[in-house]
């Protein structure tokens, strides 16, 4: 990927992307389950040019070097995430409403953090979403404030929770780019997350948040963002920016699907939030997620 990086990282050796493990009571991945994974590994590479100023934000938000300054100063070379940024830092979950018109204060107002993940859904093509996506956004904006929300709860920063929440899904959207016409029909038999998270593994050894870790994990995000994110979905212990996530989707889930039988968020945190707390969010989450989704997708 050429993506230029002003803080030298040491040399290490190439692994492959989305290395798929075989499902469960089979002994190889399916042939077009390699032929997917490779065309994702090919358009992560391509993502990039397309958007070329939303990947030198990213890269910039990983540089120690950089300040909400210089990070303003690169963001603005692209009105279109700007806009975005400037309108989300805005809004009333900043408390900052009207009073934020320079492409910088937005980046001290938002955090790195979020800016970044903004850039890649950019970079990604997610403002325009296809058809088969339908809610896509919705759902990925109730994960993210509500993995912020559960964030302080677990000792985790609010803005790390967030950006994580809000690219969890990032991998559904690759799997329909490169798999267009399967993947939709994958989509639609599916009755709910966990069975189409069962009916990805058989098809393509790993399930879609584990797609959006590798692509966060190929564009050189820092190493504890997608091993969280690689965790949400894997059974036992997990980081608490993971839990964070997990509980996001969760609740988001439970708002959207009201009939999915719960999965119990004492099971899903360890033990560190229960059910009464998950659901006390519920109200605040709505309402904050309401008000990001029009602006993100304005």
């Amino acid at each position: 990927m050429n993506l230029s990086r002003p803080r030298p990282r040491p040399a290490a050796p190439p692994r492959p992307l989305l290395l798929a493990a075989a499902p469960p009571g089979t002994s190889v991945v399916p042939d077009g389950a390699v032929r997917v994974l490779g065309r994702i590994s090919a358009a992560l590479d391509d993502l990039p040019a397309h958007r070329p100023v939303a990947a030198r934000v990213v890269a910039q938000a990983d540089d120690h070097r950089s300040d909400a300054r210089s990070l303003g100063q690169t963001l603005g070379c692209d009105p279109a995430l700007t806009a975005k940024v400037l309108r989300l830092a805005n809004s009333a979950y900043f408390g900052l409403s009207g009073r934020v018109s320079a492409p910088a204060f937005a980046v001290t107002v938002v955090g790195f953090s979020t800016v970044r993940s903004l850039a890649v859904a950019a970079m990604a093509g997610l403002e325009d979403v296809p058809e088969a996506l339908e809610g896509f956004w919705e759902r990925s904006v109730l994960t993210a404030v509500a993995a912020g929300e559960a964030a302080g709860r677990l000792g985790v920063k609010a803005p790390d929770a967030f950006s994580l929440g809000l690219l969890a899904r990032l991998g559904q959207a690759l799997l329909v780019r490169c798999d267009p016409v399967d993947y939709p029909v994958l989509l639609a038999g599916a009755g709910d997350r966990e069975a189409l998270l069962a009916a990805e593994v058989r098809r393509y050894g790993s399930g879609h948040t584990r797609v959006s870790a590798e692509a966060l994990a190929a564009w050189s995000f820092p190493d504890d963002l997608p091993a969280a994110l690689a965790q949400v979905d894997a059974p036992g212990w997990a980081s608490p920016l993971a839990v964070c996530v997990r509980l996001g989707v969760e609740l988001s889930e439970r708002l959207l699907d009201p009939v999915r039988p719960p999965r119990p968020a004492g099971h899903l945190s360890g033990g560190r939030v229960d059910d009464g707390e998950l659901d006390a969010l519920r109200p605040r989450v709505q309402r904050v997620a309401a008000e990001m989704l029009h602006l993100l997708a304005a």
